[in-house]
Parts: structure tokens; sequence; C-alpha cells
């Protein structure tokens, strides 16, 4: 059974308060100047998403009147003028009228009920805190109205794109400031991630973060001219270590995403089996390949048909790197006492894009690992690794839900713990099953991995430790 744990409800502080800045910066970007640009149109395929150069002016021409109210005395003063708003759609053309209008209901519409979702969470988690309720069904309820509400956030979200696709509103501006914000906390680099930072960017927007979560989700999402452009006008400075290896393997990284789309493209999709992991972050789906890495995905069905991995807590989640999971000792050595022979050098061999899943093997450090180690311990990317294809086997990707393993609670195994420091629980498997099996997969091969270790020591890779 999965462990579950009362320290979950702390996580919640740092949440409801992500969300409670959610709430309150409505109309706070559009505070800085009474006029926002006018927001051209971008195709969702379309590269030219006007991630101009840092410091530069919104490269739109024209000005529309300001959507603030006339009193600037706090805050909550900052919102859009529903009049000057009705205006504004009739100036549309007609064809587009409708839509602009439905879109601008559907963004309060959510915005009431992601209000209302907010204050129901907040009151479970006062009750657990004040001891009210303390029940396992309370911690149950707590991850349901959380996945509630961050499904409300995304909805607004993508409502409020929606709406800045069509009227220079503030609220929709302010909003989509926050989640991008949001999103690059919890490195969830996305099409609309990229979309909602080019936009912001063009409006003016000159934060560093809008830059960074544009250019790694254009490259997420291939898109490297993007990619290119914003890096190109940044400074040393103004980068990351994550940015700074994106920049120097771009061409690479563009190489093996061509590669890899090509690769999905040549697939039927229905041929391919399917796991739905459910954690205490949320459910996600992957799908595997058993055309290139056979025996690494018929040894993952067969741990999954086990139940190997219920209960198993992701025991390093690095922000800009990867989730990883399947270490049965959470020291970094634990495994399912059967190695893999390794499947990386096989013909079609798949790329590490963000999302991909990893067999990982034992390291030996400077990226070289004990070769045929592959046990049980699996990672999924945040961003795209170049190295990967060439000395680990890749054997799946998430297909949905990688949002979910974007904001698992962030576990540094290696960081020396605080006097008096808490530390919250690392979140963990609840369940995964096969929702499609696969046909006609050969048994795995599998190795000594005592005589992977000698070979090893032999070859010069691995010091021995014997007398």
């Amino acid at each position: 059974m999965p462990r579950i744990s009362g320290l979950v409800f702390y996580a919640a502080l740092a949440f409801v308060g992500c969300l409670a800045v959610v709430s309150a910066s409505a109309g706070r970007v559009a505070a800085q100047d009474g006029n926002l640009p006018e927001t051209p149109q971008l195709s969702d395929d379309s590269e030219a998403a006007a991630l101009p150069e840092a410091g530069e002016s919104p490269s739109s021409s024209g000005q529309v009147p300001s959507l603030l109210a006339p009193e600037r005395d706090s805050l909550k003063d900052f919102r859009d003028d529903p009049e000057l708003l009705k205006e504004l759609i009739l100036k549309l053309p007609e064809e587009a009228q409708g839509e602009a209008q439905s879109t601008l209901t559907r963004f309060r519409d959510t915005n009431d009920k992601l209000r209302l979702a907010m204050g129901e969470l907040r009151e479970i988690q006062i009750r657990y805190r004040n001891d009210l309720d303390r029940s396992p069904a309370a911690i149950i309820a707590y991850r349901e109205k959380r996945e509630e509400v961050w499904g409300l956030m995304q909805d607004e979200f993508d409502a409020a794109l929606d709406l800045i696709r069509f009227l220079p509103s503030s609220e929709a501006a302010s909003y989509l400031v926050t989640m991008v914000q949001v999103h690059f906390d919890t490195d969830i680099y996305d099409q609309g991630t990229f979309e909602a930072a080019a936009r912001l960017i063009d409006l003016g927007q000159n934060y560093r973060f809008l830059y960074l979560a544009g250019a790694r989700s254009a490259v997420a999402t291939g898109k490297f001219k993007s990619a290119r452009q914003v890096y190109d006008a940044l400074k040393d400075d103004d980068l990351e270590d994550a940015d700074r290896q994106l920049q120097f393997h771009m061409d690479i990284l563009e190489e093996q995403f061509t590669e890899e789309q090509a690769a999905i493209a040549a697939t039927d999709p229905a041929t391919l089996p399917q796991v739905r992991f459910e954690t205490t972050m949320g459910s996600f789906l992957v799908e595997l390949f058993p055309e290139t890495a056979p025996s690494t995905v018929a040894h993952f069905l067969k741990l999954v048909r086990s139940g190997f991995y219920e209960g198993m807590d992701w025991s390093v989640v690095t922000p800009n790197v990867l989730a990883l999971t399947g270490d049965t000792s959470n020291d970094g050595r634990g495994n399912s006492g059967e190695f893999l022979v390794d499947e990386h050098e096989s013909e079609g061999n798949r790329n590490a894009l963000r999302g991909s899943l990893i067999m990982a093997k034992i390291p030996l450090g400077k990226g070289e690992f004990i070769p045929n180690s592959a046990s049980s311990q699996f990672a999924i990317p945040y961003l795209p690794i170049t190295s990967v294809s060439t000395n680990q086997t890749v054997f799946g990707r998430v297909i949905e839900g990688m949002d979910v393993v974007s904001r698992l609670r962030r576990v540094d195994p290696t960081k020396e713990k605080k006097k008096n420091e808490v530390q919250l629980p690392p979140d963990s498997i609840i369940s995964a099953e096969i929702v499609r099996d696969a046909e006609d997969l050969p048994d795995p091969q599998y190795v000594d991995l005592q005589k992977e270790m000698e070979k090893a020591v032999k070859a010069g890779l691995l010091q021995s430790t014997k007398p």
C-alpha cells in the first residue's frame, strides 16, 4: 500500500500561496502603463511568435484605449473596463465578434469557478491544520480538490490565451504573466507556455522568466528558430545552466527532435502498449516503444503487472533536468534484482526529448555508465538531453499528464538537511496499470551484473573494490 502521510497537507501552503498570487494579480501588468499594444493573430504552427530582442519595444503597431478603470487606488481596481470591452468587440470583424464574446464569458466563468474551488481547498487545509479532520479520507479529498484547482487554473490559462488573441485584456495578460511564472517554476514547457510568453513579450513585458520560459518551451516543442532568437538576444548572465546547455547543443537538439518526430509519425499509436500511473500529484499516461526496445518494454510491463512500482517514491526530482523513480532503496542503489541488456544501439533507437522514458543505469561518473546495468529505475526528462541516446535506452514517452510529472515535489538526495528543517515527503506512485498490453513481445534479455562489473573493471571503467 502507498504511504499516506499527514505532512502532505503542508505542501498546500505553497500551493495555495501560489493561487493567491494568481487571484490577486489581475490587472497588475497593465498597471504600469494604461495602454496595451494590439496583439497580432498568431497561428498555432507559427514560429513567428514575436519573441523580440530583450529590451526591445513591442513590435505591434498602434495603440488601443486603456482597459483600466479610472480608479487606481488599490490593486483590486486594476480591472478591464466592461463597457470598453463591449466597444472593442463591436469593432472586431463581424464573424469574430461572437467567438470573442464567448471567450470573454468563458474567461469570467472559469475565474468564478477557480475562486470557489480555491476557497474549498483552503477550507480542507484549515480543517486539517486545526485538527478537525486528519483522516485518510481528508487526504484524498485534498488531493482531489488540488487537482480540480490545478485543472481550473489551466482552463483559465487557456481562456486567457484565447482572449488575448482577440482583445487587449489587462486581466487576461496579468493572469498569463502569473501562470507563465508558475509554469517556469514547475518545468512546464509546452506550446501554451511558448505562445503566452511570446505574446506577453510582444506586449512589452520584459520579465526574465518570460524569455527563459519562452526559449525552453520553444526547444521542447521544436521551434528552434525562436529559441535561437531569444538566446542570442540575452546576455550570458541572464541565462541559467539549463539554458546554456540548450544553447550549446541547439544543432544536435534540432536534429534529434526531427528524428523523433519522424519516428512518431511512422508508428501507428494504436499498436503501442500504454501504462497509466496514478501518483500523489495526479495521473499520467505513457506509451512504450516495443519495436526499438522490445526487451526493455517486456521487462517494464512485467514489473508493472507485479505491482513493483506501487508505493514507490519519486526519489530524485531535479528542476530543469528530470524526475526518477523505481529505486527500492531510495539511496540510488535500488533495483529489481534483474539487469537488462542495453538496447540503445538498436536500429532506430529513440532520442530523449521532454517526456521521454529512460531506463536508468549505474553511473560511473563523467557521463559513463556500467553497460547492461538498467533494472527498474526510470527517468522522465523535463528538457531534452542529447547524450542519452548514446548510452541509455529510451523505451517510451509521456503522452498525457506531463504537467503532473513536472509538478512532482522536488527531491535532492544529495542536499544536506539543515537543523530543524521540515522536509516534506516525496510524491509517490499510488498505482500503475497497463491500459493496452503488448503483443508478441520476446522474453526480456538479462545479464549477470557481477560479470558486467568485472568487465568494466578490466576495461578501466570501474575501480576494483577487492583488496
